[in-house]
């Protein structure tokens, strides 16, 4: 029994040494059926560096940040800087070689940008402007006086807002959810 058991126990040790060996290794599986595909560019960003491939998966070219990065309409790479994108505070907008050509940073501590952020064109100022999603901090004190049920504590609450920044990192537009939303805590009933 004993000569049975070692060879067993060897070659399940041997099977998980090489499974994991395999994830060591760097891998790719690439298939591309020409007649089935739109011909064009990928564009994504990880672990901070941003990569532009072809259709064959080579590498066109790189950038030295990459979150969530997206193309403007002028050609610049705009991305968020700090690797995640549910919770940043700064973005940076770099040409083709790098060169940083906008950035804004977060300075209110009660504003947490999170997710999605875009480069516009605003037609009052003549000018692109930079708009993102935050989450804007609140206190138990304004959930209740916005006619939240005050038999509740409110811990940490937050709201999102939409920011628009203008190209000197001025806030010139918000709007925040919070300002738009109807309780129906204490309210008067007509019948």
């Amino acid at each position: 029994m004993k000569n049975i058991i070692f060879p067993f126990v060897f070659a399940m040790a041997w099977l998980t040494l090489s499974a994991q060996e395999s994830f060591m290794v760097k891998t790719e599986t690439r298939y591309w059926d020409v007649s089935r595909s739109y011909n064009g560019y990928t564009l994504f960003g990880t672990r901070g560096t941003s990569y532009l491939i072809d259709m064959q998966g080579r590498v066109i070219h790189t950038w030295p940040i990459g979150t969530n990065p997206r193309f403007t309409d002028s050609g610049t790479l705009l991305d968020a800087v700090g690797g995640n994108p549910s919770s940043q505070n700064s973005w940076k907008e770099l040409d083709w070689n790098g060169n940083v050509v906008w950035q804004y940073t977060e300075a209110r501590s009660n504003y947490h940008g999170h997710h999605d952020f875009t480069k516009i064109f605003n037609p009052l100022l003549g000018d692109s402007t930079f708009l993102y999603i935050a989450n804007k901090d609140l206190t138990s004190a304004q959930c209740i006086a916005k006619g939240c049920d005050a038999s509740l504590t409110y811990t940490n609450p937050q709201m999102d807002a939409i920011v628009e920044v203008d190209r000197q990192g001025n806030v010139i537009w918000e709007w925040c959810f919070f300002d738009h939303e109807v309780q129906e805590i204490g309210r008067a009933h007509a019948e």
